[in-house]
Order: structure tokens, then C-alpha cells, then sequence
């Protein structure tokens, strides 16, 4: 039988090299993606995220394949992103690693995070009255940590926006990291993705001899996954979406519709050995 081509990365970028099937042969196999910007485009306003149609039932369909297990990762709520992909029997890691929600959608709290409820509750009651006269400002409260979205501001809003959100941040002992238009308000505690998707890989048989694992994000946060899996588990499979060169990411690919023909094109594999 012929062997199915190598998986291309399907962009002219210095790490846009076809990715070998072998790298992705292994079982137990997971699919971590991150959502907006990987698995759907980045919107206006985050309720605005949906995966496509056909990405979604591809996604749907790698679930029930044996030795299979799908991730998804995203800053999102657990909850939010499950419904955002709109795909059952997955895992979730959620609020940029500090939840973790499982296929019968139970949700674990890191402990550390958990320690901070209360300033993460107070720090949410006090910026949005802060924000609110900033046009295009949309502040998105998800429990363990907070996104205060400016893609639709003013550039020239930017310092005062910081200003706020940084005085805010100090006040209740809390820290600040930057994503594509967004600031995300969280815990200082040592969580993130990097973090969790390493745990929970572990946790899944994905780090096993003979296994293999495959992460897919756009933003500045799946940077941390990147770095940590690539320390930590050099075979792992790490595609960056988007055009940044400084990538810690092996792999490269344009935009969400080039990770969709990439899950396309596993799922093309998969079938072919069965």
C-alpha cells in the first residue's frame, strides 16, 4: 500500500515544512487546539466566535476514532470554549490552564488559582466601571481571569487603558499578560497553558514511548505551551498560526482555514489506517 503523503504545514515560512506522518503515527495520539484564531477566526467581539461547519464535524469525527483524544485549549472559560467548538466527549483546558474541564464536562480548578477567587471577584467589580467610557473596550469576565479586549478602540486609548488596568491589577496582588488586542488579568501563580497542557498530556498517555502529540495555537499565551513541550517533550507536534517569526512553534501555518485542511489531512490518515 502506498503511503499517504507528509502533512503539510501548507505555508512559505522558514519552519513551514510538511510535517511527517510518522511524527503523528503514534497511539495514544492527542489534538491540542486552541479556539479563536486556531480552530475559528478572531471576531470583532469574542461572542461573536464560531467554528466553521465542516471544521467542526472534522473535529467531531477525530473524537471517535480509536486511540484518539482531542484537546482543546483555550483563555476561554472551559465552558465557553466547549460551546464555542460545539463538539462533545472532549477535553477542555480552560482560563489559560487554570481549569480543566473533562469529556463528561466536570471542571477542576487548579488549587493555587482557586486561592484567588476573591481578588479576581473584586478586581472585576472595579474595572468595568473603570473601562466602561472607553469606546471599543469590551471586558470579558471569566471567573479565574480577566480579558479586557481592545481590537475595536482607538489606538490613541491604549496608555489610559493600561493605566486602569494596571492600577487595578496591583491593588488586589494580581498580574497582567498580552495576548493579540487584549490584556489578560489573572493570578500570579505559576499556570498556564504550558502548564496544563503538559500535566494533562501526561495525565492522558501522551508523552509515552510510542505516542504521539500534536498543539496548534495562535496567540502569545500558546507560546508557553510551545516553549514547555518543546523543552520538555521534543517529539511533540508545535504549530503556530499566524505570521509571528519568532515563533518558539516547529511549524507554521497561515490562518484557521490552513488548520482546518491540516485536520483535514489527518483525518485523511487516520481513515487510511484503519
Amino acid at each position: 500500500m502506498n503511503q499517504p503523503p507528509a502533512i503539510d504545514g501548507g505555508v512559505r515560512h522558514p519552519k513551514a515544512n510538511p510535517i511527517p506522518n510518522a511524527r503523528l503515527a503514534g497511539r495514544p495520539l492527542l489534538l491540542m487546539f486552541d479556539v479563536d484564531g486556531t480552530l475559528a477566526p478572531i471576531m470583532s467581539h469574542p461572542s461573536l466566535a464560531r467554528v466553521p461547519d465542516e471544521t467542526r464535524r472534522i473535529v467531531a469525527s477525530m473524537v471517535t476514532k480509536p486511540g484518539v483524544t482531542v484537546v482543546i485549549v483555550s483563555g476561554r472559560a472551559a465552558h465557553d470554549a466547549r460551546r464555542v467548538v460545539g463538539v462533545e466527549r472532549v477535553w477542555t483546558i480552560g482560563n489559560h490552564g487554570a481549569e480543566v474541564m473533562d469529556p463528561d464536562g466536570d471542571v477542576t480548578v487548579d488549587p493555587e488559582v482557586a486561592r484567588y477567587a476573591e481578588p479576581m471577584a473584586t478586581t472585576a467589580r472595579t474595572i468595568a466601571p473603570l473601562v466602561a467610557p472607553l469606546r471599543g473596550v469590551v471586558v470579558e469576565n471569566k471567573g479565574w481571569t480577566l480579558s479586557v479586549h481592545y481590537r475595536g478602540a482607538d489606538e490613541a486609548l491604549l496608555p489610559r487603558l493600561r493605566a486602569a488596568v494596571d492600577g487595578v491589577v496591583m491593588e488586589n496582588g494580581l498580574r497582567v499578560t498580552e495576548g493579540k488586542k487584549v490584556l489578560e488579568i489573572r493570578p500570579p501563580v505559576p499556570v498556564d497553558k504550558g502548564t496544563a497542557v503538559y500535566r494533562l498530556a501526561r495525565d492522558l498517555g501522551g508523552l509515552a514511548e510510542g505516542a504521539s502529540l500534536l498543539f496548534v495555537g495562535d496567540d502569545i499565551t500558546d507560546e508557553d505551551a510551545f516553549r514547555t513541550l518543546r523543552a520538555q517533550h521534543p517529539n511533540a507536534v508545535t504549530v503556530h498560526v499566524g505570521s509571528h517569526a519568532d515563533t518558539a512553534a516547529e511549524f507554521v501555518l497561515t490562518d484557521p482555514e490552513a488548520v482546518h485542511d491540516l485536520l483535514r489531512r489527518i483525518a485523511r490518515t487516520l481513515d487510511s489506517n484503519r
